[in-house]
């Protein structure tokens, strides 16, 4: 009985850390570079505005999909 309550524990444990972990979403170089200037407080220039994941739109978008 003992050792299916450890092997039990440990299963649960192993799911917990594999749940928790940091999922890998791939992420483009300008969406970091926006991400990381917002975290230090700075300001993003963008002409048009930015979207959802942090990139500059172009003239005549609205980030919106469709």
């Amino acid at each position: 009985m003992k050792r299916i309550i450890n092997a039990v524990t440990i299963a649960l444990s192993v799911m917990l850390i594999a749940a928790c972990g940091r999922p890998l979403v791939p992420i483009n170089e300008r969406e970091r570079e926006n991400y990381e200037k917002i975290i230090a407080g700075q300001i993003i220039e963008c002409v048009y505005g930015l979207d959802a994941n942090g990139s500059c739109l172009k003239e005549g978008e609205d980030g919106i999909w469709r």
